[in-house]
């Protein structure tokens, strides 16, 4: 009979850190307490839930993973469209290709696979992302399981054994409350006693999708965080009952936060009466091809330096616009003076789009005390919530932990993130962390480790433009950095 260790990953998708409290979030609150929680736990930048979804995949940032961006232009995939990484035709054709190397490093899952643990994932959104979390899930036999886009799941079987013991796949509103109970449902009545999966990453879509259209102080978004808790409450039940205590450890974890989307910009209309042509590709004779949301990113036609320039000249002096990465930099500025080198940002991969941009934002107060607001762009009502740049309280995630392994009752002061869970993981099964993770195993919470982490060490950098001063905060524990904050002056 087996004893090695269980992990189940409880995703929070877009929940922010101050938002569970006693009154609003008991059972997760009580987890926290209980285990060992990282008050200072980091998402990856950008602060979108695909980046983060292939940093706790691999363990890794932008940098080694190759997940860029949550949309992105990458010519090698579609010569006429962005690349959605959270869309399963997308990731067949990345996967196309590269030759398989869509994740440009080791994955979670390929690594259980040749230690011969068996992963599974599982969504309440689409199979574009849970695919993205394991992307050779098919070929290592392993569960993918996503709501949205159901028929792609994989083993067929297994998902229409799911479907036949627990009923259709409900339709997805916001708040997502009958999916998301099913989730549950399937997960602790079929997941568990019929396959038992080494590691599982059971990712809920709330709050995140009711804080996008209705914003932190309504009812809805109230609801969707009282969801959330009610389910993981439901869990902790069947853990304490199911007799897999003594194995199951529970680690749970956001992929990032929000802040609230107070002033919509059209960023490619408002290129376009400055004469710039801005699309998703270069088809049709655009000289800037990407993604131009809030936190937004575009590849210049060429490389062209002069074209690259005029761009960045053009973003600073738009009332609207804040940090700028450009490429190819002495690490701390970028190739164009008083821009950010991307080195800096974490994201100076080899696809990485050529310049990013985050819109600016705020400290304004909203609802209850919920802080943060700041320019976008996209489809989400004014008021509504956003995310993607470097605001801490997009950065600032929910990251816990218990079970036999873990220490109890601990709350580390030192920075830890999303990509520590993979190499963790990975030391408790005695499988080898590859050197592109750039996260840490988080000796501090394991309750058979006295190895203390490195003394954090916390750097803020700066650049100037045209009386325009930029900001990025990070802290470094051992090799792992984190990124704490950006903002302008």
């Amino acid at each position: 009979m087996s004893t090695h260790p269980l992990f189940l990953i409880v995703v929070f998708d877009g929940l922010r850190a101050d938002m569970v409290t006693p009154e609003t979030m008991p059972n997760l609150c009580r987890f926290q307490e209980d285990g060992t929680s990282f008050p200072n736990a980091r998402s990856v930048y950008p602060t979108s839930t695909r980046t983060n979804a292939a940093a706790l995949a691999t363990g890794s940032t932008p940098r080694h993973n190759g997940i860029v961006q949550n949309k992105y232009f990458d010519p090698n995939i579609f010569h006429d469209d962005v690349f959605h990484p959270g869309q399963f035709a997308d990731i067949a054709a990345g996967m196309a290709a590269y030759g398989g190397d869509l994740l440009t490093t080791p994955s979670l899952g390929d690594i259980a696979a040749r230690g011969g643990y068996a992963m599974a994932s599982f969504l309440t959104g689409g199979t574009g992302t849970s695919r993205l979390v394991n992307p050779r899930a098919a070929e290592h036999g392993h569960i993918s399981l996503g709501f949205n886009g159901w028929e792609n799941s994989c083993p067929t079987d297994i998902a229409q054994e799911l479907v036949a013991a627990h009923g259709p796949i409900p339709e997805s509103v916001r708040p997502n409350i009958d999916a998301i109970n099913l989730q549950t449902d399937m997960t602790i009545e079929s997941l568990y006693p019929n396959h038992q999966p080494d590691i599982l990453v059971l990712w809920y879509s709330e709050p995140d999708q009711t804080h996008h259209y209705h914003g932190v102080a309504s009812e809805k978004m109230g609801q969707a965080i009282s969801l959330v808790d009610t389910q993981f409450g439901r869990l902790l039940d069947w853990w304490r009952d199911s007799g897999l205590q003594d194995r199951l450890q529970i680690i749970a974890v956001s992929d990032h936060g929000q802040i609230t989307a107070r002033k919509r910009v059209d960023v490619n209309a408002e290129a376009a009466k400055a004469g710039f042509a801005i699309n998703d590709h270069f088809d049709g004779g655009a000289d800037y091809a990407g993604y131009t949301s809030y936190s937004g990113s575009m590849k210049v036609r060429d490389d062209d330096p002069n074209r690259m320039a005029a761009m960045v000249e053009w973003l600073t002096d738009q009332p609207w616009c804040g940090l700028i990465f450009t490429p190819g930099g002495n690490g701390i500025e970028g190739q164009v003076p008083g821009t950010f080198d991307h080195a800096l940002g974490l994201i100076d991969h080899p696809r990485s789009p050529d310049i990013y941009y985050v819109m600016r934002n705020d400290d304004a107060v909203f609802g209850d005390g919920i802080v943060g607001s700041c320019f976008y762009n996209g489809v989400y009502p004014e008021g509504g919530g956003t995310h993607g740049g470097l605001h801490p309280k997009e950065l600032n995630i929910v990251l816990a932990a218990q079970g036999t392994l873990f220490e109890a009752g601990l709350t580390p002061a030192t920075p830890a993130g999303i990509i520590d869970i993979a190499p963790t993981i990975l030391h408790l099964l005695g499988l080898s962390q590859p050197t592109t993770m750039d996260g840490r195993i988080l000796t501090e919470a394991l309750a058979s480790s006295d190895e203390a982490p490195g003394e954090p060490e916390t750097t803020v950098h700066s650049v100037e433009r045209g009386g325009l001063a930029q900001f990025l905060k990070f802290t470094q524990v051992g090799r792992t950095s984190y990124l704490d904050a950006g903002w302008i002056e």
